[in-house]
């Protein structure tokens, strides 16, 4: 048995007829086992596995874990300890997917999220809550006196008064879910390493070896958010964390309210997420402030001559679209002088991707004036803490399922869902609240 206070080996008894033949076998009392593996407790679990394995390397949580229990010789090996937070990591993704798939039944889904033709859950969704015209002239003022300092005409600015009146995209927080949703992928495991001394296989040509990157696991994480209450989610991939994310939804009632998924500028994640929730009349996405700055420098640093010219239109970019202004910056960017650039493909490529995110795109400006969110930062801090903190760099590497395990381990302990999967194998399904510490008045 490998337990908390130590790993230990005990006797079980059977019990025998009188035609001495075994009518209870001691083992009965215990889960099936295979080969050479030790029973785990519940303490074992929470200490090793949850808050040990999945927050450190294994080679530290196996030293520090033996020494507290005084087996430094004899104690839980590092092959075990491994073995067992992938064992344990892939029962909550399997949980996570029988619960999702129960409650998409339960509300009229089927187990491709796709809704019944007599869906309740369909029925209930209503419009959702903006803010209103009264209610957005503070903000709208402010923003109007923003773009007279950085130097806009009045046509301009009254031309940016009328847009945004007009908007109804301000969505009011509290009836809002937000939901983040991004991959991060750490380095594959190679199927088998070179022996030392083995015959090396010849060089290629380096144009070769540069289409042959390093495979990655991709790990993809959702984070949910409504006010003071969150929740994170991992899965394998984009579908499965999709059907995840929609039980999550039903379990909690949650269609009714606003639904604003916040995501960088990948492709495939968009479309994917447009098409699962094409049956959703208000569900819209938006494009984190984030990487649409880290776009742009990226592609004006390939499209610019040095770095001065590529900071002075990166300056002029920046402020348009702040404003929400895409016209105005594809138009910039058409006409940056001939002179300044070594690459015209790279604006293209900007130009294209405006385009392409136009209605993702808002004024981030009165977002900002609003108190709404414009960035996908807490599904970054959520890849930090579920894997990248761990998983990455250090020179590891890692098997698909180790990974994913290691992920879905780190997400329960974030969920404070700990002691409910140990003891009783569930995660609750529902908000975790995060508790504001009061400040004291001055």
């Amino acid at each position: 048995m490998d337990g908390e206070v130590g790993r230990f080996t005990f006797k079980t008894y059977d019990v025998i007829g009188e035609d001495h033949k075994a009518r209870f076998e001691g083992i009965e009392m215990f889960p099936h086992r295979r080969g050479r593996e030790w029973y785990q407790t519940g303490g074992f679990k929470e200490i090793a596995l949850l808050c040990g394995a999945a927050q450190r390397s294994y080679r530290q949580t196996t030293q520090g874990f033996n020494r507290s229990r005084h087996q430094e010789s004899g104690g839980t090996p590092l092959n075990t300890l491994r073995d067992g937070a992938r064992a344990e990591g892939l029962k909550v993704i399997d949980f996570l997917t029988r619960k999702s798939q129960r409650v998409l039944q339960e509300h009229g889904f089927d187990l491709r999220g796709v809704p019944g033709s007599d869906c309740a859950a369909i029925k209930q969704i209503k419009e959702p809550a903006y803010f209103d015209e009264k209610a957005l002239q503070p903000a709208l003022t402010a923003v109007c006196d923003d773009l007279g300092k950085k130097g806009f005409s009045p046509v301009d600015i009254e031309q940016a008064r009328d847009r945004l009146s007009a908007e109804k995209t301000y969505e009011q927080a509290r009836h809002c879910v937000y939901i983040h949703i991004d991959d991060v992928g750490v380095k594959e495991q190679k199927s088998h390493r070179n022996k030392k001394g083995a015959v090396q296989e010849p060089l290629v040509d380096q144009k070769d070896t540069a289409k042959d990157k390093r495979p990655m696991v991709q790990n993809t994480v959702a984070h949910l958010k409504n006010a003071n209450q969150s929740f994170t989610l991992t899965g394998r991939s984009v579908a499965e964390i999709l059907l995840f994310v929609l039980g999550f939804l039903l379990n909690n009632a949650l269609l009714s309210l606003n639904l604003k998924v916040c995501i960088d500028g990948q492709r495939s994640l968009q479309d994917a997420i447009l098409r699962f929730f094409s049956w959703h009349p208000h569900l819209t996405l938006l494009l984190d402030w984030f990487h649409v700055v880290k776009k742009f420098k990226e592609d004006l640093s390939l499209a610019c001559r040095g770095r001065e010219i590529r900071n002075r239109h990166l300056k002029n970019l920046l402020t348009l679209l702040w404003f929400g202004l895409i016209d105005q910056a594809q138009a910039y960017l058409a006409a940056m002088p001939a002179t300044d650039l070594k690459d015209d493909q790279a604006i293209a490529r900007l130009i294209a991707y405006l385009e392409r995110n136009r209605q993702w795109i808002p004024c981030y400006a009165m977002r900002s004036k609003l108190g709404l969110p414009n960035s996908s930062n807490p599904a970054e801090r959520c890849n930090n803490l579920v894997t990248a903190k761990r998983q990455k760099h250090h020179g590891m590497s890692w098997s698909k399922k180790g990974s994913y395990a290691l992920t879905s381990l780190a997400a329960v302990t974030l969920n404070g869902a700990t002691r409910q999967w140990i003891e009783n194998r569930t995660i609750p399904f529902t908000w975790v609240v995060k508790v504001v510490k009061a400040v004291k008045a001055a």
